[in-house]
């Protein structure tokens, strides 16, 4: 018996910064989600993963404490259709991997057999999941945007940013400014050289001093800022800043008016990337403290409380299996993306055919004959 692996170059050769065809793998494995060929964790089969951290404080020699944005994370999945496989992506997070130079988590995906559990393929997985972040991004906007949007606002110009950008500009073919909100002058710089590197057909390309001046009349909004310590510390969308008909892509914590949730004027409409992964949780949001911080919600708060009180959230693997939902170019469509681990599944296998197919990779043995 033996495995498939994939470092980080071989994934790329098998493909794995394909936008076009993950975009079309996100759609096909939505569809899979909706017609119920899939398996998730938890008792309601809908769990992002199981995430461990450290204590703040311990009397136990040598136990790691907690860190900004420090934890384990482990997200099993089954995906049926053509795919038919089990997959696992892990990574450990610490936020101060950056001081040493790598990536702020460290990602690695495996696939096994569905029927006996043998290894198929450990890959790297850092690129492939930042992909399929973009590739859903992009698949909110097939839906959900103006195929005639001119311009996108991004609101954290990181990784994710850089890969949910490039997911809608592969799907929204008429875009010509693209304005930048973003905190680091580090990461503003890299994401304006990526920009270029992708050779975007721009009029316009601006770093902005306020998410306001960023997202106004913008038809797109793209937000992937890091994760918060503090509530007050999320990007905050004002009222005034996000124009009817604009879609606004979530993919982290990012607040809103909650008058897009109680004024039925307003025209936003909540749009999950799997309902039920926000029925029961919430996620690791911070919490309001001031009066002005409660008069804002996060975009995931807002579906979780909307879910909770029956009011009506599209529900994106529906959208994608209907033959004819059109979009209400009125409507303000906020758009979150939880990360779901068959999205994990469905581009790792995609990656791995095409490794099988072109020799890429390296087989390593589990044994020859078992010794159990």
């Amino acid at each position: 018996m033996d495995f498939l692996y994939l470092s980080e170059e071989d994934m790329i050769k098998a493909g794995v910064r394909n936008m076009q065809k993950c975009i079309d793998c996100m759609e096909d494995t939505m569809k899979l989600l909706h017609r119920g060929d899939y398996r998730l964790g938890g008792l309601n089969n809908s769990e992002h993963g199981l995430r461990t951290k450290f204590p703040k404080e311990s009397d136990i020699d040598g136990m790691p404490l907690d860190g900004p944005g420090r934890w384990f994370t482990a997200m099993p999945a089954y995906l049926g259709g053509k795919y038919r496989c089990f997959g696992f992506k892990t990574y450990g997070a610490n936020q101060d991997n950056t001081a040493r130079g790598i990536p702020r988590s460290i990602l690695m995906m495996q696939l096994l057999d569905v029927v006996t559990g043998a290894p198929l393929a450990y890959m790297s997985a850092n690129i492939l999941s930042a992909m399929r972040t973009g590739g859903i991004s992009g698949l909110f906007a097939r839906k959900f945007a103006s195929a005639n949007a001119k311009k996108i606002a991004v609101i954290g110009p990181g990784v994710i940013g850089r890969y949910s950008l490039d997911g809608v500009m592969t799907v929204c073919r008429k875009v010509e400014e693209v304005s930048v909100f973003g905190r680091g002058e580090k990461s503003k710089r890299k994401f304006e050289s990526y920009c270029m590197k992708q050779g975007y057909k721009l009029k316009k390309y601006q770093v902005c001093p306020s998410t306001e001046e960023a997202c106004r009349n913008a038809d797109i909004i793209i937000t992937a800022s890091s994760q918060a310590e503090k509530f007050g510390d999320y990007p905050l969308l004002n009222e005034g800043s996000i124009k009817p008909g604009a879609c606004v892509i979530v993919t982290s914590a990012v607040r809103i008016s909650r008058r897009y949730l109680e004024d039925a004027g307003s025209a936003g409409v909540f749009v999950a990337d799997d309902k039920r992964m926000y029925m029961e949780n919430r996620g690791i949001d911070a919490m309001p403290k001031s009066d002005a911080e409660r008069r804002t919600v996060t975009v995931k708060g807002a579906l979780s409380e909307w879910l909770a009180s029956g009011r009506y959230v599209l529900d994106l693997p529906e959208i994608v299996d209907m033959s004819d939902f059109k979009r209400d170019k009125n409507a303000i469509y906020f758009c979150s993306s939880g990360g779901i681990p068959i999205e994990d599944v469905s581009w790792a296998f995609e990656c791995y055919q095409k490794a099988l197919e072109n020799g890429i990779g390296v087989k390593l043995p589990v044994w020859e004959v078992s010794n159990l």
